[in-house]
């Protein structure tokens, strides 16, 4: 370490004491609002898919039948993946029947 010498006359720099630390409070986000946001919002989500599903259910179904033609016909390319759009479309398909006949979110 070094020695620091002071030249003779100089003043020290003043001691500036640390600023008293302000304790902001932070935003409290409640559970339950969360909660309840969430809620309404799948709630919103289902009547949605509900009113539309007439028609939804015709396209859907009509997607889901040209991905079974299509991987008819690519049944033995090789590398082809046509089978595995038929199932990810046929699984879509059938996650939104359920969805829409079986499932009744909470309050309606």
């Amino acid at each position: 370490m070094t020695r620091i010498i002071n030249f003779p006359g100089a003043k020290e720099p003043p001691k500036v004491e640390p600023a008293a630390k302000t304790v902001i409070p932070k935003a409290e986000v409640k559970p339950w609002l969360i909660k309840r946001g969430l809620a309404s919002l799948w709630r919103g989500i289902w009547i949605f898919t509900v009113l539309l599903w007439p028609i939804l259910k015709w396209v859907i179904s009509i997607d889901v039948f040209i991905c079974l033609v299509l991987m008819v016909y690519h049944w033995d390319t090789p590398g082809g993946n046509a089978g595995w759009i038929f199932l990810t479309h046929f699984a879509g398909l059938t996650a939104l029947t359920y969805f829409v006949s079986a499932y009744k979110p909470k309050g309606l």
